[in-house]
């Protein structure tokens, strides 16, 4: 064996464990390190980062292979070093990378140009391109081989949210969204409530459909992760909306000034307190009276404010009051309870004015507010009403609706008289409603355990169609396995003649039922 020189090995040596450092570093980085360490990444930085760490490792793959580095591992093999096998590992390391972020890489191309869709239109617009982007999102997860994992998937989710939060905080205007008009500030917070929550609602649905993606005998794989960990930050984010939306008009713009005077005047108390500085010069006498301007501007606002509140909303809310308890789509027949949403908001301003300082608040709005809570139980328990009879008009058979027609005939002529006559002002509505409400629910009930019966004995006659012999080794062309056969007759005698006692026991139940609707009329 020729003569080798030692200090050249060592240096190859050195070089390795100095490549073996720098890799493994460069192999241990995640996408997911920015949501780490506290920031809120768009969906952008996670393309970046595949892109760039494919281009970085196959850079480094490159070198690794070059005729130099072979050459090297040639003259280390031939001295026997230690360090080839470490120089093996890595290289299959980096091999295993590369083709992860290649496959990574290819994967997540296509959500470039949904995410462009997102960011290209004003957020009032964007709901057409949730649903294409979840589904890209989906192809994601059934195609890659390495990025299919809860972890991965998670990550990439967040980034959409922190997109979608961006894509509204830019819509909102937060600094504007209180000094605008009160309605279209609502409007544009409503807005964005709906399209966050539809978002929700479509990663939901592509969750459960998400075996349509793969192909038939295929493994599929399902997003067992809990959504609470894709949608944590949205979740804060919309409470804060639904707290600016929990703020009515008025009582929000009064909130706002009398914040924006708390700005302005805790700093110039302090200010006043400097000790040897003198306001008696004439920028400080300019200081003064800026301030003095502003705190009086405020105060004319705040006052004209409740001023012009005051004067429509005995009117508005009296109006709202006289209307009928509950509306019937002429179409449908469905019912829906009609307490104004203008009330729900007179309501909640007199929460929140009731213990200002502004002025009195007006006798009839006072009085409205004094009956607050029976308003409420009134409209919840109409809701559930309202909710019980809908039920009923939207899962009755054809062949069942003349069982139920002379008692559903009663109930609507009771309803009758709460969608023509009866207001939510009227005393002894509630003795009407309630009577109403105990014949609605006991339909409902009727009906559903009957529906459940039916069900019930479907299911029972479902699990006789089993066969009751089967072939050796349950292979087609094998014989009947008839060894056991009058035990598997006895078995299955046993299990129709119980589940034909259940049966006989559920059909008297469901006649009950069903003479119930006839004795009722």
């Amino acid at each position: 064996m020729e003569r080798i020189d030692k200090s050249l090995v060592y240096a190859m040596e050195s070089a390795i464990i100095d490549w073996s450092h720098q890799i493994q570093e460069a192999l241990k980085k995640e996408s997911s390190e920015p949501l780490l360490q506290g920031s809120n990444p768009n969906p952008k930085v996670e393309l970046e980062f595949w892109k760039n760490r494919c281009d970085d490792l196959e850079c480094i793959y490159n070198q690794l292979t070059t005729r130099k580095v072979r050459n090297m591992m040639e003259l280390l093999e031939r001295v026997e070093s230690s360090y080839i096998p470490a120089f093996k590992t890595m290289l299959m390391d980096v091999e295993a990378a590369l083709t992860e972020a290649q496959d990574v890489h290819l994967r997540l191309t296509p959500l470039k140009r949904r995410l462009e869709d997102v960011e290209r239109v004003e957020f009032s617009e964007v709901k057409p391109f949730l649903l294409p982007l979840l589904h890209v999102v989906c192809l994601i997860w059934v195609t890659s081989k390495h990025y299919n994992m809860p972890v991965r998937i998670v990550v990439l989710l967040q980034e959409i949210c922190n997109l979608l939060i961006e894509q509204a905080l830019v819509y909102l205007s937060p600094e504007d969204l209180l000094k605008g008009d009160m309605e279209e500030s609502l409007g544009k917070v409503r807005m964005v409530l709906g399209i966050l929550n539809m978002f929700k609602e479509a990663f939901e649905e592509r969750r459960e459909k998400l075996h349509m993606y793969y192909e038939p005998g295929q493994e599929v794989r399902e997003w067992d992760f809990s959504s609470t960990m894709v949608f944590a930050r949205l979740d804060t984010f919309l409470k804060r909306l639904e707290m600016v939306e929990n703020v009515p008009p008025v009582a929000g713009a009064l909130r706002w000034a009398q914040e924006l005077r708390a700005r302005i005047q805790v700093p110039f108390d302090h200010f006043r307190h400097i000790p040897h500085l003198c306001l008696d010069s004439a920028e400080g006498r300019r200081v003064i009276e800026k301030y003095e301007e502003m705190i009086q501007l405020l105060d004319r606002y705040q006052e004209k404010l409740y001023a012009d509140w005051s004067q429509t909303v005995s009117e508005k809310s009296q109006y709202n009051l006289t209307q009928p308890l509950i509306r019937r789509d002429p179409e449908t027949k469905l019912i829906t309870v009609t307490f104004d949403p203008q009330l729900v908001s007179v309501l909640r301003e007199l929460s929140y004015l009731s213990g200002s300082r502004l002025g009195a608040i007006p006798p009839t709005a006072a009085e409205i507010y004094s009956s607050k809570e029976s308003y409420r139980q009134l409209a919840a328990n109409l809701e559930l009403m309202g909710n019980r009879y809908n039920k009923v008009l939207k899962t009755v058979l054809e062949v069942e609706y003349p069982l139920i027609q002379e008692q559903l005939w009663d109930i609507n002529l009771k309803l009758k008289k709460a969608e023509e006559t009866l207001n939510w002002k009227m005393e002894g509505v509630w003795d009407h409603i309630s009577m109403v409400m105990d014949d609605v629910h006991d339909l409902e009930q009727r009906i559903q355990k009957a529906k459940n019966n039916v069900e019930e004995i479907q299911t029972i006659v479902g699990s006789w169609a089993s066969p009751i012999f089967v072939r050796r080794d349950c292979k087609r062309e094998s014989l009947l396995s008839l060894e056991d056969c009058q035990d598997r007759l006895e078995r299955r005698y046993s299990l129709v003649r119980e589940s034909g006692q259940r049966i006989h026991l559920l059909v008297k139940v469901r006649g009950d039922l069903l003479q119930g609707f006839v004795d009722s009329s």
